[in-house]
């Protein structure tokens, strides 16, 4: 996607919240958009709050068990994102990042992603580092993995702990 139409996305999106914001304030008077909105942002910002330390303890338990909080990353980066949505003046922009901010969306949301399989991370070790990258893709008959029908590759532990997945690998370049 190129920046103009990276730019057009923006202004067009712009300028449907002051559209809406003009509406809003048409029905219902401009003190009452504007404290609806500076109200919004506050309540973003509570929720923000208590939900991402709930998650940030989930990341750690998850961590400190040795395990890949890939489902923790996705509702962090979902957080961070409702927040500051909702800290953005305009309804619409409220309303997406109420959707992302609420536990039950953003929880389907994130089991979602993991399931589609378009996470990419980071696993560390104890004193050691190392790459984690998740990924499937599906076909037509909806089964993931290379060709329906094919097996998985088989995922061993070295000696010295760390993973091998057995397989070929294709490097594609930007």
């Amino acid at each position: 996607m190129g920046f103009g139409r990276v730019f057009l996305l923006i202004f067009i999106f712009a300028l449907l919240e002051v559209m809406v914001l003009a509406k809003v304030a048409e029905y219902t008077g401009w003190l009452f958009t504007i404290v609806a909105t500076v109200a919004t942002a506050m309540l973003g910002s509570a929720l923000f709050r208590w939900q991402g330390l709930e998650t940030w303890v989930r990341l750690n338990q998850r961590l400190q068990q040795g395990g890949m909080p890939g489902t923790e990353l996705v509702e962090g980066f979902m957080l961070l994102l409702g927040g500051a949505l909702l800290i953005t003046p305009g309804f619409i922009t409220d309303a997406i990042g109420l959707v992302l901010l609420l536990p039950p969306t953003r929880k389907a949301l994130a089991a979602a992603v993991m399931q589609r399989g378009m996470l990419q991370g980071f696993a560390m070790r104890q004193g050691q580092s190392g790459a984690f990258v998740f990924t499937q893709t599906y076909h037509r008959t909806g089964q993931p993995g290379g060709e329906p029908g094919q097996a998985r590759p088989p995922i061993r532990e070295s000696s010295d702990g760390h993973l091998i997945i057995e397989g070929q690998a294709e490097r594609k370049d930007d």
